[in-house]
């Protein structure tokens, strides 16, 4: 898991851009904190998709599928910056599984969470 570092340091930092523009794209007098209080969620859940989560699954193929297709379904609270985050778990835990036998589950992950970081970004452009 050598990419884990920085598959989660990526993440974060495109959640924080992405959360960022459409956090500041109105005049929001409390956009700073708002935006604030969503890099605090997403330092949280990068650490504990990173730390806690990945590291304790087995099947790495049917991991990767799992949160990839649960970072799709947050899609719907994009703003939270999650997404891009749960997508980023599903890549790193796909290529593990690819390193060792590229297999279905794993291309499936790899695209659906390419699918939902480009929709994180569409989202944060046309909120």
């Amino acid at each position: 898991m050598s990419r884990r570092l920085p598959i989660a340091l990526a993440s974060f930092g495109l959640s924080a851009a992405l959360t960022a523009i459409g956090t500041f794209r109105g005049d929001d007098d409390h956009a700073w904190r708002q935006w604030l209080i969503i890099l605090a969620i997403a330092v949280v859940a990068t650490a504990i998709v990173f730390w806690v989560v990945v590291p304790r699954i087995e099947n790495l193929d049917r991991g990767a599928l799992v949160l990839a297709i649960v970072g799709a379904l947050t899609i719907i609270v994009f703003w939270v910056g999650i997404p891009v985050v749960l997508a980023g778990g599903a890549t790193l835990l796909a290529l593990e599984a690819r390193d060792r036998a590229a297999t279905g589950l794993s291309t499936a992950a790899l695209v659906i969470a390419g699918l939902t970081v480009i929709a994180a970004v569409a989202l944060a452009f046309l909120g």
